[in-house]
This record gives C-alpha cells, structure tokens and sequence, in this order.
C-alpha cells in the first residue's frame, strides 16, 4: 500500500474517531498527521491537522498539549507567509499557555519553565511592544529551581542543562547577573560530572571522556565571559567560585596531559574582568591557597599549572 494511501486511511480513522467522541485519540492522530505532512514540506496540511490536533485537546482539557499544537500550527502558517493566520495562532497558543499556568499547579517545574518560555515567545510573536519580561524571568527561576532539586539527586547532566536554560530565559530579559549566575551554576554541575568520570574511568578512556567535555565547558565559558562583561557591578563572591572553577578545570586538563592553551587565555580574560570591575585582593588570595594545595607528583605538570597560575596572577596585578 501507498504512502499516500496509508496517509489517507490515517486522515479517515482520525476523522472517526473524531465523530464518535474518542477525542484523546484523534487528538494524537491528528498531531501524528501533521508532523507527517510537516516532514513532506506540506504546511498547508501541516497547519491544517496542528489547529484539528489543537482543538482537540482543548476539549480534553490538557492546556499545555493544545498550547504546543497551536505554536505549530502558527509556525506552519508563517512558513507560508499567512500573517492573519500566523498571529490568530499564536494568540491561541498563549492563551493556552496561560490557562496552564493558572489551572496545572501541579504540572513540574521544568514543565511550566518551558510553559513560560513558550508564552513569551509567542506573545513576541504576536506584538513585539508587549513587555515578556515576567514570563522569562518566572521561566528562570523555575528552570534553576528543578537544576537544584537535580543537583539534590545528584543528577549533574541533568542539572547542568537546566542552569542553562535558566541563563538563556535571562539573557532574553536582558538580566546579566543572573545570566551569570546561572552559567556559573552550569559549570559547577558539569565540574561534578567531570567527578564522576574520574571515580569510574582511568587511562586512555577517561582523557577521551574529558576531552568531550572540555569543548562543552570552554563553550559555556565563552559565554559567561562575554555576559560578565555586561554586568555594572561584580559580586565578589561569584567572581571568586568562577575563578575556582576554571582553575579546578584547568588543574584536570594538566593532570591528562591535555593542551592548557585555551583554558590559560580564559583564565587571562576572567583576571582582566574582574581587575576591571572588582578588584582582585580576595582571587588572589584563592591563588595562594590553590598552589599551596598543588602536590602534583609529576614534576612537568605541576610546573605547567604553576605557570598558568602565574599568568592569571599576573592579569590581577598590572
């Protein structure tokens, strides 16, 4: 049998069971038929079973499923240039949103973060000059809420990409120190994991494993920097835990025997910030203690993370 006929037997049954009131179901036919024609670039059909799915749901009462559907079928819509429709959409879409921030209070955290996020995003959508700021920023501060409780269960991956979420909500409202926060937050999660890597693997594996990791980390890095450059004022104790966490990174990457390179220029950049801003006496005293505490037993790795050391010293005091 056909694509196209196993296609239209999909349609029929999902009309049917439509007409006999099993909702639920012609709810995820539906949804299932639009994602099918979406993937055939049909958007106009695409659209058309997204809004069916959509109401669908509405009727099954399930907020956040009727929310998502309408935002797809708006995005088909604008796929073909239909502003009216696009906009009708996405006004429906946050209406949904809306219902279940108010009526699902018992729906997760990350799940109404994402809720949150979608909303603004869609009232964005529909008139720019309407303020989102309250959507991001509750979006936020649920987002780092779950990244603790996953913190909690020692859930690092997890939690790592919750606090990253949480920057992005912020960096949409334009709130550096809670971007920053957030990322700082990020890497001490992915610190932990890097932790578990050592206690489980050795050797070859284990170098490979952090290699993997060290791109993820000098990424988020990267992006904390350029964030932190936007904050007025620097809190001294946040800059202190970032200055402990790229050192701590660094002093891993040496351990293996990887390249020091990049970590020793974001170090170099994180000493000029802070000098810039907020001074440099209490890093520098976490220096001292850092290379107190250095008791590499290879000779060569213990001078090269001296040496790194000394960099970022020096960045504090010219």
């Amino acid at each position: 049998m056909s694509e196209v006929k196993n296609l239209e037997n999909a349609i029929r049954d999902a009309e049917r069971n439509y007409s006999v009131g099993r909702i639920l179901d012609a709810a995820n036919d539906f949804k299932t038929i639009s994602i099918i024609f979406g993937g055939m670039k049909n958007y106009a059909s695409a659209a058309e079973f997204a809004v069916k799915s959509g109401d669908c749901w509405v009727k099954c009462g399930n907020h956040l499923q009727a929310a998502i559907l309408y935002e797809n079928a708006a995005q088909y819509f604008e796929l073909l240039g239909e502003e009216e429709k696009y906009k009708l959409y996405y006004r429906k879409a946050l209406v949904q949103c809306l219902s279940a921030d108010r009526r699902e209070k018992t729906i997760e955290k990350v799940t109404r973060a994402r809720n949150l996020r979608r909303a603004a995003f869609c009232q964005s959508k529909i008139d720019g000059g309407v303020a989102v700021a309250q959507y991001y920023s509750r979006a936020g501060e649920l987002f780092s809420l779950a990244a603790k409780e996953e913190e909690g269960k020692n859930a690092f991956d997890e939690g790592y990409n919750l606090f990253k979420s949480a920057a992005e909500c912020y960096l949409q409202i334009k709130d550096y120190p809670l971007v920053v926060r957030s990322l700082i937050e990020a890497l001490t999660c992915l610190n932990k994991v890097v932790d578990n890597y050592f206690s489980s693997y050795e050797g070859e594996e284990l170098s490979e494993i952090v290699k993997r990791e060290l791109k993820e980390f000098n990424a988020t890095a990267e992006a904390l920097l350029k964030n932190l450059e936007l904050v007025d004022k620097l809190d001294r104790e946040v800059l202190e835990r970032l200055v402990q966490l790229l050192v701590t990174w660094l002093r891993r990457c040496v351990m293996l025997g990887g390249e020091v390179e990049i970590n020793t220029r974001l170090l170099e950049e994180v000493g000029r910030v802070i000098r810039e801003k907020a001074g440099s006496v209490g890093v520098l005293k976490i220096l001292e203690e850092l290379v107190s505490n250095c008791n590499f037993e290879n000779i060569q790795v213990r001078g090269e993370f001296l040496r790194a050391i000394e960099l970022l010293r020096s960045s504090f005091l010219k």
